[in-house]
């Protein structure tokens, strides 16, 4: 198991590295704010309590985007999330509600599902695996509310087909179970689909995305739906301690975000493609999935933690070059990296990372 010291060790190796193959590049907090300097001259207001032209203004931006009638900023999508599945409930008299066993709702936030809501989690789904409407069919109660995620984080960023999500809608519709999208990461779906993002998620009830992932926000989420699904989450935000003084900090970095990354998503997509491609070429490297459908997968390396961390520190140091970040799970077996292609993995050519990682993987043998 790593130390904490090493982790720390760790962290700085790779911020001292000149090229970095994940997520997008570092900024320290001056660098940040400045940033955002050009896009506050804009608006020389701030909201208060929600209310204002920055807000309410990226609220209708993103809620159209998303092809829903309305959307409140909150947060973040651990709020939005279960106050999401709150209402369902509520509006059905049934706090059953149904997730994947990965779901963040389920290994990340303490049960507040539960302890805050009052909701019961029914778990349908394999650990590795999409959820399939057949595994759907088999839920033997009454639940309000359905939670989908797009991509499955947990899993390398897995999708399932179109035609399956397009039945799994129709079922929830059929049955009167809400349909809810955990969009965390929805914004690198749309080149598998084949679909805009309004296609994509005018297929839920309700859907959740975030901002500080792949478009480099500060913090924050939208949750979006019908009009009267809004209403009430304006409540439950008040309620829930959402409803901040003012939230333009993280409303103008998340519309930077959007404006800067969401149009660069199709190639941080076709890059991490042909990235796991070089990564599955080694004989002692696999990639989950084999082909990733959005910007993220996790790489398998068949070396515990222990033995294999400081020589990845190592290889790091001599290159230069930061290729993975801390490892995400660990066993006996083998350890799993999670590679979210960002900015940064355009940095260099392809070229130069199929040679970078055929080093890495001769090097770690």
């Amino acid at each position: 198991m790593l130390t904490e010291q090493f982790k720390n060790n760790y962290q700085e190796i790779l911020k001292a590295c000149d090229k970095t193959l994940f997520r997008h590049p570092q900024r320290n907090i001056a660098a940040r704010l400045q940033a955002l300097l050009p896009l506050a001259n804009q608006y020389p207001e701030a909201d208060v309590y929600g209310q204002g032209g920055l807000v309410s203004e990226f609220e209708s931006e993103v809620a159209a985007r998303l092809g829903q009638q309305e959307a409140i900023f909150l947060p973040s999508g651990t709020m939005a999330q279960v106050m999401a599945l709150r209402i369902w409930a509520e509006d059905r008299n049934n706090n059953k509600v149904a997730f994947h066993p990965t779901s963040h709702l389920q290994l990340h936030e303490q049960n507040a599902y539960q302890a805050l809501h009052g909701l019961e989690g029914i778990l349908v789904g394999q650990d590795d695996k999409v959820i399939t409407l057949s595994e759907l069919e088999t839920i033997d109660t009454d639940i309000a509310a359905l939670l989908i995620e797009l991509p499955m984080r947990e899993i390398g960023g897995q999708l399932p087909s179109w035609d399956e999500l397009k039945n799994q809608s129709q079922w929830a519709s059929k049955n009167n179970i809400a349909f809810h999208l955990d969009g965390a990461r929805l914004w690198s779906c749309e080149t598998f689909y084949q679909k805009s993002l309004a296609e994509i998620a005018g297929l839920f009830d309700s859907v959740y995305v975030s901002f500080y992932k792949d478009l480099d926000g500060i913090a924050g989420a939208i949750l979006a739906g019908s009009k009267s699904f809004i209403e009430k989450a304006r409540i439950w935000s008040r309620r829930c301690g959402g409803n901040l003084i003012t939230q333009f900090p993280d409303v103008l970095a998340a519309k930077a975000g959007l404006d800067k990354h969401l149009p660069l998503i199709p190639e941080y997509v076709a890059k991490a493609g042909r990235i796991a491609e070089y990564f599955n070429q080694q004989d002692n490297l696999s990639v989950i999935p084999e082909s990733p459908p959005c910007n993220l997968f996790h790489l398998v390396i068949p070396q515990t933690d222990s033995e294999l961390m400081s020589k990845i520190a190592n290889w790091s140091q001599q290159s230069g070059i930061a290729l993975l970040p801390l490892p995400r799970t660990c066993d006996k077996n083998y350890s799993r990296f999670e590679v979210a292609i960002g900015q940064n993995g355009l940095s260099l050519s392809d070229e130069q990372w199929q040679a970078a990682i055929k080093s890495f993987a001769n090097f770690i043998r």
